[in-house]
């Protein structure tokens, strides 16, 4: 496991992520300009809805990554139970679809290709647990084809043959069959060792751990629930969920410390984590700074209707950054955790160990979490504001994040002494600085319109202005940046 590269699988995951924002964008404009907002609102609603169906596979993914991580060949096993897991996740989606459906309605065709989702993500996600466990960066190369594939499928689905949310559904069903195939073809050389009924066995034996983990979640999700029941409307998600859109790509940038959790899980030292920290913080504060400013015009990408919603952008921003934050401390508390090393831990020792203290704090958060947005829902709903309720709703997640962040950081820093170079965040936050004060003197009002094309034309180009900015400004201050990106630079001619 030392052939792990922080720097690098980081670096190609983000550089993915980054690079599906285009694809994706494409994606999503032509969906939301072929959806109204209220099915947006239902394909949201599903999505959701649909999360609850694909916990049963957290059992083998949560223990993929781990073993895998700590040498175990368990690759086979974990994609034969994750496979079965979801056929009978599908089978009990089918049979409880008269309660949902009953509250938002959609076509059968529709309903099927959910279905299916089912079966492919909870495949996907199993061989994407066992690349992280010992090949971090294929990852990243697999975000790449699935978002290729899906733009090339949504725009033969939605946009040639007009199949609406049927077919936007389909599209990623599709590109998560490709993204399977590819997965598949990466990790061959693991898979061809015997199945192992002791391992399943185990995984089995010790599912409460990961299902608890997937507890704060489940309760999570509720707030799409939550929201839409008590102020019988679809709006304020709808507007919480396009936001989402853009902060998505912040939380990207969590992807640069991919490589630490299997580093830790393997042995690995306070510099890894240092130097995971600071290659974060190099592309989070960017984005911060300038989604934050330019909140209006991005969500003019999507649709008008969207527009008056940049505050909760704004706060989103925020919250993204910190739950960002909040993810990777949490990953060095749990990478540190020895307990599961030994053959047969008892489950007095699990119950002892980080592996269950972290998803209580995240439970009692999320509960918190859902309390809170349900009072705000039913004070505010009688003003008919779908605003104010999102509004509400991500200034909560925004108090709940920071308090379960501050307190990681406190835990993680009493497992293992690292540190932060903050005098190295302070570049970081200097040419963030100036990049602002660039865009804001190139700001595009003109982007604010209901023409997709002129709103491209007006904010692609302040955006290919802040970047290399921010960069310059920082290259010209900070050694350690150079070094990285010539290191960087490097790596890219030898492939």
């Amino acid at each position: 496991m030392s052939n792990i590269r922080l720097r690098y699988s980081g670096l190609v995951n983000f550089a993915s992520r980054i690079l599906s924002v285009a694809t994706g964008l494409m994606f999503t404009i032509l969906v939301t300009r072929r959806l109204n907002e209220e099915l947006f609102g239902a394909w949201q609603f599903y999505l959701s809805l649909l999360n609850y169906f694909i916990v049963p596979s957290s059992i083998v993914n949560y223990w993929l990554t781990r073993d895998m991580g700590r040498g175990r060949k368990v690759a086979r096993s974990g994609i034969v139970f994750s496979g079965t897991i979801s056929m009978i996740s599908a089978i009990l989606f089918v049979f409880l679809s008269p309660v949902f459906r009953e509250s938002v309605s959609i076509d059968t065709q529709t309903f099927f290709a959910f279905t299916f989702w089912i079966i492919v993500m909870c495949c996907a996600s199993s061989l994407e647990a066992i690349c992280h466990g010992i090949q971090p960066q294929t990852v990243g190369y697999g975000v790449i084809v699935f978002e290729i594939s899906k733009v090339i499928f949504g725009a033969f689905m939605v946009g040639y043959l007009k199949y609406s949310l049927f077919g936007a559904v389909l599209s990623i069903d599709l590109a998560l069959v490709i993204q399977i195939f590819f997965y598949l073809l990466r990790i061959s050389k693991h898979l061809r060792e015997k199945l192992s009924f002791r391992d399943i066995e185990r995984w089995l034996r010790t599912s409460w751990i990961p299902l608890i983990s997937t507890l704060p979640w489940l309760v999570f999700l509720q707030d799409a629930v939550v929201v839409t029941l008590i102020s019988g409307s679809l709006l304020p998600i709808a507007y919480i969920r396009a936001a989402n859109i853009f902060t998505g790509v912040i939380s990207f940038s969590g992807t640069l410390a991919v490589g630490l959790y299997p580093k830790l899980l393997s042995g690995g030292s306070e510099k890894d984590i240092e130097e995971s920290l600071e290659l974060v913080l190099l592309f989070l504060i960017p984005m911060v700074f300038g989604q934050f400013i330019l909140a209006e015009p991005l969500l003019y990408v999507l649709r008008k209707e969207y527009a008056f919603t940049y505050n909760v952008l704004r706060i989103m921003v925020i919250g993204s950054a910190i739950g960002t934050m909040k993810g990777i401390f949490s990953t060095i508390i749990l990478g540190l955790e020895k307990t599961d090393v030994n053959e047969n831990p008892s489950w007095r020792s699990f119950a002892k160990s980080y592996l269950m203290k972290i998803p209580l704090a995240e439970l009692l958060g999320s509960i918190a979490y859902v309390v809170m947005i349900s009072a705000f829902a039913s004070i505010l709903s009688s003003l008919g504001s779908a605003l104010l309720i999102s509004l509400s709703t991500v200034i909560s997640l925004l108090i709940v994040n920071t308090s379960l962040m501050l307190y990681y950081v406190k835990t993680s820093r009493r497992l293992i002494s690292f540190g932060l170079n903050l005098k190295r965040v302070a570049k970081f936050l200097l040419s963030a600085l100036f990049m602002t004060i660039v865009i804001l003197i190139f700001y595009p009002e003109s982007a604010k319109s209901e023409q997709i094309l002129t709103v491209l034309f007006s904010l692609i180009p302040v955006i290919l202005i802040a970047v290399p900015v921010y960069f310059t400004s920082l290259l010209l201050i900070d050694g350690d940046s150079r070094n990285l990106f010539k290191n960087a630079f490097k790596t890219l001619r030898i492939l």
